[in-house]
């Protein structure tokens, strides 16, 4: 069953493994751009070393035994041991500098490009999978990868304890070598099954930091939902246990491969023992002992490459799926690339001119595969038609699914329309102004302040703590309603960001108001607040911006404050629009009425 099990699987994964089955390699070739010829000559050092230190062992045990004890030997052994000791050393803790320099420029790659590309990138892939990449695969390698080089010298090593062998016995030389070759022959043939089962590991265990992050990021939900507790809990377990079992069967074929190693060993003593006195009569005695000592010097290192497979198995999938992640994403930026988006440009830092109005021309947003199956019909966004004046204060509001946050996504450029233009002051007529493109959309993006409702809450106040005044900052913190003892901010940092959502909210709201950027975004930010403070957010910090000709565009769901703003929009399966100002007053009045 078992042999069955490989060949189907083998067939399956043959034409595609072979090509992966030197990703490790590839990535690590790829990203040690100066090759060590110093790391390279210690190791043949080591290696050399090690086998003179057997030939060493060898002759002092035959002058014992012929009682003419020679100490030129013992300081030979005490001299190949310092420099065998000192020549591994050194290999050590400069492969490991090496690793750990690959896997800091890997991550710093990984995240550069992900923090450059686009959100609808972003969720395409999943947190999950970006964080398994950056994380997980990525301390896959920095483990496994020191252990490739132990892996190379000790294979070094066995080369040339060989070539001792075959010095002294040309015949144990080669059923030696014979046996070694049968028995890669053997794991050769089942690699490409190891490797197909150490993918699908891979694949569990990013299912299982999905599942995982579902208990993590959705605590709130399932801790007062006892059921959805519970079945939130079951599909970890089913994950984790599928994982576990997927792990083991993955072990216990691997351990059959290494008893056929030991056993094959085994048969080689014995071939030695009992067939080389026949091939070799001459001082056979003396030859035996010392091909047998040999031979057991190099049991040890050759069991220690075979126990690291499986873990170089681990990191050369982690390589792949790190080198398959960034190819997507320099395809991702390769696109942005040919619109000619570039955001290291000096003009990026910039704002685009914003005097007048933001004209939305039939804009469109287009989810794809929208249906529970992926199957369903995808979900539109538009066309919208909208001005937006320079000063104005806009509420937004609508159901559940209605396009809300889609559209403050669109506007505020972290989707790209998949239709229409945004312009920038242009006039009435459909004239003039600036047509917000790919090569201005960050200097567009870069109006805008914005507290979605997942919104994230930061430490400092990123992009300005060189030039914030802590004294000012303490006192709009306390504007907030955040005293010193909840949080304050002093060397550059908030003290405290553990507060709870309503504080974490009002928070927020200090870090957006310090940026002071000429459009500010808020998605249900006054959902969380006392009803004190949300009298504050609508009656006094959206009038103030108003009057310091600030745009405010403000998603809520408060009835008895839509007369505050200057117009009012609504979103419905993906359409909007605009209430007249006879609608909004009847419907504050009945709020009103509703709530005395």
């Amino acid at each position: 069953m078992c042999t069955a099990a490989f060949r189907r699987v083998s067939e399956n994964n043959q034409s595609t493994l072979t090509t992966n089955a030197l990703e490790l390699l590839k990535l690590l070739k790829r990203e040690i751009k100066t090759p060590s010829n110093s790391l390279a000559g210690f190791m043949l050092l080591s290696s050399v070393s090690n086998a003179f230190l057997i030939g060493i062992i060898n002759s002092a045990a035959e002058s014992v035994a012929s009682k003419q004890m020679n100490w030129q030997y013992f300081v030979m052994y005490l001299l190949c041991l310092s420099i065998f000791f000192y020549s591994k050393k050194y290999t050590q803790d400069r492969s490991s500098e090496i690793v750990e320099m690959v896997i800091n420029r890997l991550r710093l790659r990984l995240v550069d490009k992900v923090r450059l590309t686009e959100l609808a990138t972003l969720e395409k892939y999943g947190t999950s999978t970006l964080y398994a990449r950056i994380t997980q695969d990525s301390t896959t390698i920095s483990n496994v990868s020191t252990v490739i080089i132990s892996s190379l010298q000790q294979t070094m090593m066995i080369c040339f304890t060989l070539l001792y062998i075959a010095a002294i016995s040309i015949w144990s030389f080669l059923i030696i070598v014979v046996g070694l070759g049968l028995g890669l022959m053997s794991y050769m043939n089942h690699s490409s099954v190891f490797e197909a089962m150490w993918q699908e590991v891979s694949r569990k265990e990013t299912s299982f930091f999905e599942k995982l992050n579902h208990i993590l990021q959705g605590f709130n939900e399932i801790n007062i939902n006892r059921r959805k507790n519970e079945d939130v809990y079951n599909e970890y377990v089913k994950v984790n246990n599928a994982l576990r079992s997927h792990r083991l069967k993955t072990s216990k074929m691997y351990n059959v491969t290494l008893m056929y190693t030991q056993i094959l060993f085994y048969l080689l003593l014995g071939a030695i023992l009992f067939v080389l006195p026949r091939l070799q009569a001459d001082n056979s005695a003396a030859v035996i002992v010392k091909v047998v000592s040999s031979v057991l010097f190099i049991i040890g290192p050759i069991e220690g490459i075979l126990y690291a497979i499986p873990g170089l198995a681990r990191a050369n999938n982690s390589a792949q799926n790190i080198m398959i992640l960034e190819a997507q994403l320099e395809e991702e930026l390769k696109q942005q690339k040919e619109q000619q988006i570039n955001h290291h440009a000096p003009e990026s830092y910039q704002l685009i001119p914003f005097e007048r109005q933001i004209d939305l021309r039939g804009l469109e947003y287009q989810y794809k595969n929208n249906g529970w199956n992926g199957n369903g019909a995808s979900f539109k966004v538009g066309p919208i038609n909208l001005t937006i004046q320079k000063g104005e204060l806009i509420f937004i509001t609508g159901g559940n699914g209605s396009g809300k946050s889609s559209f403050a996504k669109l506007l505020t450029g972290l989707y790209k329309p998949a239709m229409g233009q945004i312009i920038i002051d242009g006039t009435d007529d459909g004239r003039g102004g600036i047509e917000v493109n790919p090569r201005n959309y960050q200097q567009y993006q870069n109006l805008y302040s914005i507290i979605f409702s997942d919104f994230h809450l930061f430490d400092k106040v990123y992009g300005l703590e060189h030039t914030l005044d802590p004294v000012e900052v303490n006192a709009l913190l306390q504007s907030m309603h955040l005293s010193s003892e909840k949080t304050s901010y002093k060397d550059g940092a908030f003290t405290n960001i553990r507060l709870s959502s309503g504080q974490k909210k009002r928070l927020a709201l200090a870090t957006v108001l310090l940026e002071d950027k000429p459009i500010y975004f808020f998605d249900e930010v006054a959902s969380d607040l006392d009803p004190e403070f949300r009298d504050k957010f609508y009656y006094e910090i959206l009038t103030e911006l108003k009057a310091r000709n600030k745009t405010v565009i403000v998603i809520s769901h408060d009835q008895q404050y839509w007369n505050v703003p200057d117009r009012l929009l609504q979103f419905q399966d993906g359409r909007m629009r605009e209430l007249s100002k006879t609608e909004v007053v009847a419907l504050v009045s009945s709020m009103i009425s509703k709530h005395g």
